[in-house]
């Protein structure tokens, strides 16, 4: 699920990986998702290409924001960037690992299951003081046949009826999750699942410490587990977080609270006294 600078700087110009830069941000303010193309321009891992996680790998057609864009989008952007079914993809961004998850997540419901995210991101790759450089590189076009494994993704319904021993897991903020969240969902917030000095993902002790804090007992987990957040991109954090722990395969609901916070007909809940 992860992978770590010094194992990434083994391999620099390993034609087998393809790095990318999926650096980004989430505002708390309209418009809320931007991507980082500036950053990248301006230094990057060597090797690295560049995805914008707001409009290419997204379906600018769905009226949820940040959906999982359509087959045919992601194989064409997959091929172009030199990457096929078998291609290791490394990712890495600077905001808690969720967009580098996204794409890992992405990967793997589309069919290539070497999709891995960098831990510690850009930032602790520079403060490591291994190389950066801002050259474009450009690689032969791949074949990359996007199939979708519908294992890995749920809707709405299916988590508004899915069954009783199924685990909801809400990897927002616990502000936000505090102003409103699907009945049912534990909030374990992405932030608590990784170092907030190095970027790094918790040690796998830390990590069952801080699902146990959340009301989670990682040693006895029932049969089905769904993350979401607010558009199914922190919630891959938690996704890395369980995979780092041996429990793969977990399903994200990709429209989130995005589309259940206006979905009229679907049940929420919100903390007592909340803002008082």
């Amino acid at each position: 699920m992860i992978v770590s600078s010094d194992w990434l700087f083994r391999r620099l110009g390993d034609p087998n990986i393809r790095i990318v830069d999926i650096r980004g941000r989430v505002e708390h303010t309209e418009p809320r998702y931007h991507s980082e193309p500036e950053l990248y321009a301006k230094s990057h891992i060597p090797g690295s290409v560049f995805i914008d996680w707001t409009k290419d790998i997204v379906d600018l057609n769905d009226p949820v924001p940040v959906n999982i864009a359509p087959p045919e989008k992601f194989s064409e952007l997959m091929a172009i960037l030199g990457i096929s079914n078998d291609t290791t993809v490394v990712a890495y961004d600077d905001h808690n690992r969720m967009f580098s998850g996204r794409l890992a997540w992405a990967l793997r419901y589309y069919g290539n299951n070497k999709g891995l995210v960098l831990d510690g991101g850009f930032t602790g790759w520079v403060k490591e003081g291994k190389p950066i450089d801002s050259i474009f590189p450009k690689y032969e076009k791949k074949n990359f046949i996007a199939i979708p494994h519908p294992e890995l993704k749920r809707n709405a319904d299916e988590v508004q009826f899915r069954s009783s021993n199924t685990l909801l897991l809400d990897g927002r903020r616990p502000e936000v999750y505090a102003k409103g969240f699907i009945p049912g969902a534990i909030n374990i917030p992405h932030t608590s699942l990784t170092d907030p000095e190095t970027g790094k993902f918790l040690s796998k002790e830390e990590l069952k410490v801080s699902f146990k804090n959340a009301g989670v007992d990682i040693d006895s987990l029932p049969e089905k587990i769904i993350c979401y957040c607010n558009g199914g991109v922190s919630a891959t954090v938690v996704v890395t977080a369980l995979g780092i722990l041996g429990i793969e395969n977990i399903p994200v609901y990709d429209g989130s609270w995005n589309e259940w916070g206006k979905d009229e007909k679907r049940p929420k809940v919100q903390l007592p006294n909340f803002g008082s």
